[in-house]
């Protein structure tokens, strides 16, 4: 059968987060030494060199010339004399008190670390309260202006909330933009603490698998919590509502995530927002290890946008998605390398630029896709609606060509109900 014939075609984001008996829940719905052995070798080999002889009068007195030639005899004896290792059950037992020591050494390094990103970050991570459900936010600039999760405000009646910055005040937040597709909303408040200062934004793009994560929040209702983990893995997507799109370039972490966490910032070591804490994967509700952050480069890219217009338009390519199996390529004699797209309508941006029938995309833009991950989390870090983008295209017949489309804007969420959610 041909891949160009298979019907199940991927909507966008329904990849990673959505694994059979799993549930992806929203992360805030309520609320000895090593040189010992050597030092005694050499005591031994200088014990049996030939001892220089001092003058009865003292040991301030000259030597004599035998005795000179002597002492240096020993020395040189015991400079070449190598320093014998430790073996066996010795060596062992060496060997784990320098690890244990290394490792005390690298978590007491760790404590400092996270107990100074708390005290410099903590106090900028707020409680946001809806009246029916409360989650986090984080405070970005000098004008009171707060990030929080979309879900976390959406029931806010009037978009108004309480926020609480943790042992200082209480004051009131009026909702000024929202997005619930990268859910993403800013909170504007009119006072702020003395001495409170905002976050300092990172960079995404520049994490590392394995780097340390922090994420401070108030999960369960338990205020400026502080974790720890790992980046786990970078440009994964989160699955939002029916009809919703996915997210691109989310970030998982290890670090315990919890209801209520929603909306607080993932952090690296210098205290510096890498993400927004944001989803789970669990089956229990509450934190398994697996957690999902927008990304802090998204966060840069619609924030502007949210406090200047209070919404925001995301670029639309207008395909439907799957990927390339490599078995299914090479009986086709097809790249495995690309993502098998077909244009949504005649009328979507992708058609209209070319791509009229299904073909395998292997770049847009120079940039190599691999996964359905990479379209998504291109578009939507590097691209806006009227944006020009390049498809490197590889048609049924083998022919290799450019197809250059004009993004369009994502439809509204009452057209989504006739449309599929893609790209």
């Amino acid at each position: 059968m041909s891949i160009y014939g298979k019907q199940s075609w991927i909507s966008g984001v329904l990849l990673v987060v959505a694994l059979t008996s799993c549930t992806l829940n929203e992360s805030s719905t309520a609320g000895g030494t090593a040189g010992t052995a050597g030092a005694q070798g050499a005591a031994s080999t200088a014990a049996q060199a030939p001892a220089p002889s001092a003058a009865a009068d003292g040991a301030g007195a000259p030597v004599s010339g035998a005795a000179a030639q002597a002492s240096e005899t020993a020395v040189a004896s015991l400079a070449a004399t190598p320093n014998p290792r430790p073996t066996g059950a010795a060596a062992a037992q060496t060997q784990s008190a320098a690890t244990s020591t290394a490792a005390q050494g690298d978590a007491l390094a760790l404590e400092q670390v996270i107990g100074d990103v708390n005290e410099r970050v903590g106090p900028a991570v707020v409680t946001i309260s809806t009246g029916s459900g409360l989650g986090s936010g984080f405070l970005i600039d000098t004008e009171g202006h707060i990030v929080t999760n979309n879900h976390v405000i959406a029931n806010a009646p009037n978009n108004q909330v309480l926020v609480s910055f943790t042992g200082l005040f209480d004051t009131q937040g009026q909702v000024v933009g929202t997005d619930p597709d990268s859910d993403i909303a800013v909170v504007d408040v009119e006072e702020l603490p003395e001495g409170v200062q905002p976050v300092e934004l990172g960079d995404s793009d520049q994490l590392r698998i394995g780097q340390t994560t922090i994420a401070i929040g108030n999960p369960l209702g338990q205020e400026r919590t502080v974790t720890n983990g790992i980046v786990s893995a970078v440009n994964r997507t989160i699955e939002e509502e029916a009809g919703g799109y996915a997210i691109g370039g989310a970030i998982q972490t290890d670090a315990a995530i919890n209801p209520g966490n929603s909306g607080g910032p993932l952090l690296d070591a210098a205290g510096r927002v890498i993400g927004m804490n944001t989803a789970i994967l669990s089956q229990s509700g509450t934190s398994s290890g697996i957690g999902f952050a927008v990304p802090v480069n998204l966060i840069k890219k619609i924030v502007p946008v949210l406090i200047a217009e209070g919404e925001y338009q995301h670029p639309f390519l207008g395909v439907q998605m799957a990927e390339v199996s490599t078995f299914a390529a090479q009986q086709q004699n097809l790249p495995s390398a690309g993502i098998l797209m077909r244009p949504g309508g005649a009328d979507s941006p992708a058609a209209q630029g070319g791509l009229t029938d299904a073909a395998i995309v292997t770049a847009i833009n120079g940039e190599e896709l691999t996964s359905t991950e990479d379209v998504i989390a291109y578009l939507e870090l590097n691209t806006s609606p009227g944006d020009t983008v390049t498809l490197n295209v590889v048609d049924q017949d083998g022919t290799r060509r450019d197809v250059q489309v004009t993004l369009g804007a994502r439809p509204s969420v009452a057209d989504r109900e006739t449309a599929p959610a893609t790209p």
